[in-house]
């Protein structure tokens, strides 16, 4: 989505959809890969803080959380998975596992709560 005015694209878009609009919430970076290493790390950036730091995913590394914040992991890493708001919520669905095999499971993150929970797909 648009935050501060810089576009983030994760995922894709559909230009018939809703149009674009700006967002003042955070932004999440979700579970991923790095040197065939996947992960069920989930961060957030809160843009009200204005601070900008690197963020790195190897073992470790001790990172600075002026920017972002460590939130509650998925319980299944996976990478190639899709992430989607809804009604306040944040879905992981799919993607692939360690194995690189299909994953059909959806995880829920309540920010609230700081938790996530499987539901069905």
């Amino acid at each position: 989505g648009l935050l501060d005015g810089k576009l983030y694209a994760v995922g894709g878009y559909g230009a018939g959809a809703t149009p674009w609009r700006c967002s003042t919430a955070e932004l999440y970076a979700v579970g991923g890969e790095s040197d065939g290493d996947l992960f069920t790390s989930v961060e957030r950036y809160d843009p009200a803080t204005s601070a900008r730091s690197e963020r790195y995913e190897t073992p470790g590394w001790l990172r600075n959380t002026n920017a972002w914040e460590a939130v509650a992991p998925m319980a299944a890493a996976r990478s190639d998975h899709g992430v989607a708001v809804l009604d306040g919520k944040l879905y992981a669905v799919g993607g692939e596992n360690d194995a690189d095999s299909a994953l059909s499971s959806v995880e829920r993150y309540d920010p609230a709560l700081n938790a996530w929970e499987a539901v069905a797909p």
